[in-house]
C-alpha cells in the first residue's frame, strides 16, 4: 500500500514539456511587422479556427511593441498569456521569448 502511494506521489511530480507550445503560426497576419513586444491582451475569435475538430477558435493577440505602437495578430493556439514577451518573426510566427513563461520556472535544469 505504501509503495503504491509513493508511486502515485512521484507520478504527480513528473514534468513534461512540449516545445511546440513555445511558438504559434500567425493565421491572419495582415500587415504585421517583425519585432519583439509584450502581449497586452488576448481575445477569443469564436468558430474561426482552421482545426475545427481540435481547436475551433482563433486567439487574437494584442501586442505592445518594444519600438512603440501596437499590433494585432490571430493565432490558432491558446498557449500564450497576457504579460508574456514574444517575438514576431518574418516567416509569420509568434515565438515566446525565453524566460517569460511560467513553465520555464518549473523546468528542471
Amino acid at each position: 500500500m505504501r509503495l503504491a502511494l509513493l508511486l502515485l506521489v512521484l507520478a504527480g511530480c513528473t514534468y513534461t514539456s512540449d516545445p511546440a507550445q513555445n511558438e504559434s503560426q500567425i493565421v491572419r497576419p495582415g500587415n504585421f511587422r517583425a519585432g519583439s513586444g509584450v502581449i497586452d491582451s488576448i481575445a477569443v475569435v469564436p468558430n474561426q479556427g482552421t482545426k475545427k475538430e481540435k481547436e475551433p477558435h482563433l486567439y487574437r493577440l494584442q501586442i505592445r511593441m518594444d519600438v512603440g505602437g501596437f499590433q494585432t495578430v490571430d493565432v490558432e493556439d491558446n498557449t500564450f498569456f497576457a504579460g508574456e514577451a514574444v517575438e514576431l518573426t518574418n516567416d509569420g510566427r509568434v515565438e515566446r521569448v525565453t524566460g517569460t513563461a511560467l513553465q520555464d520556472l518549473l523546468k528542471k535544469k
